[in-house]
């Protein structure tokens, strides 16, 4: 194996560690205020508190558990010369 696919491997692995490790923390951390919202009497606005993205830790799991299964299945199952 050459220097740059080791590098590429090693890569792979450290990304999808880190971006699975970022995916359960925000997914953890995530506060959802459903039913409450401020309403001015005398005026037209209604705040409505942002809901965040529900899709991003998920795929921010799975894509860092893809590109871990790709390293360490690399490193696993290849030649050794």
């Amino acid at each position: 194996m050459t220097r740059r696919e080791r590098v590429l491997v090693w890569a792979a692995l450290v990304v999808g560690a880190v971006l699975v490790v970022l995916g359960v923390y925000q997914a953890s951390t995530w506060t959802w205020s459903l039913g409450w919202f401020a309403y001015a009497p005398l005026s037209d606005t209604t705040f409505h508190p942002q809901i965040p993205n529900w899709w991003m830790p998920p795929a921010m799991i799975g894509v860092g558990a893809l590109l871990a299964g790709l390293g360490g299945g690399f490193l696993l199952g290849r030649r050794r010369d």
